[in-house]
């Protein structure tokens, strides 16, 4: 899990830091990463990529402008659908402010009342079970010579035609491996719709591109990787991202 605490004040940076290591070790969270901002600019420079592990605490008062959290918390939302947004604040008059901004925030959590290690405990442990059961659900299966193997859908890059047999394709992955399957491109589409035939020559996860180039119809994932795009597909698959 990563946590992006965006707060002005150094011993409340200091206490809320120290406060979510505390309840990482009473839930067993294992992989924990915090990071700490004092300032917008700072988390803006400092945006991670997509993912449901990304949790950001965010103080909505920030350098004196009251709804400085709220601002950023709209730039964070454009840029990670799947992110977690949790306010933590004494400004809890904005908390139907929030909802104008459509933001979907997890929680508001006001520090005059009641007990902010109890709110954010819950919290913590709500987005933890939402991962693990992500991670349970997103993987992908398939058969490779002999075996029958699975790998998480996230590491999948795309799949690509391959020019010595026709009755298979490749895997490419986010670590840059191909891994030759026993299908071809048609039998995986229709065996798995969660692949987006941007080419006849190649099957996208949408998960993990980062943009198209539609000046020189290319897909570019995360990792670095392109793959071309038909021009018929570009629409389609941009839509798709989108959501």
């Amino acid at each position: 899990m990563n946590i992006f605490i965006l707060e002005d004040d150094c011993n409340q940076q200091r206490h809320l830091k120290s406060m979510v290591q505390r309840i990482s070790q009473e839930i067993s969270l294992t992989d924990l990463n915090i990071n700490i901002f004092s300032s917008t600019d700072q988390l803006r420079l400092g945006l991670p990529l997509p993912s449901k592990e990304n949790v950001f605490i965010l103080d909505l008062e920030i350098n004196g402008i009251k709804t400085a959290g709220l601002e950023i918390s709209k730039l964070i939302r454009q840029h990670d659908e799947l992110a977690n947004i949790i306010f933590i604040t004494v400004h809890d008059e904005f908390v139907y402010t929030t909802y104008k901004y459509r933001v979907s925030a997890l929680d508001f959590i006001a520090k005059d009342r009641g007990n902010i290690h109890d709110e954010l405990k819950k919290d913590l442990i709500h987005i933890n079970n939402e991962i693990q059961s992500s991670l349970v659900e997103e993987t992908f299966t398939y058969k490779s010579y002999s075996e029958t193997l699975q790998i998480p859908l996230k590491n999948i890059c795309y799949f690509e035609v391959n020019p010595d047999n026709t009755h298979s394709c490749i895997m490419v992955t986010t670590d840059n491996k191909e891994i030759q399957l026993n299908y071809n491109l048609r039998e995986l589409q229709k065996i798995d719709h969660r692949f987006f035939r941007c080419h006849r020559s190649y099957l996208v996860n949408p998960l993990q591109i980062k943009q198209i180039d539609f000046l020189h119809h290319v897909v570019i994932f995360y990792n670095g990787l392109t793959c071309p795009v038909s021009r018929r597909h570009e629409k389609a698959l941009f839509n798709l991202i989108k959501r």
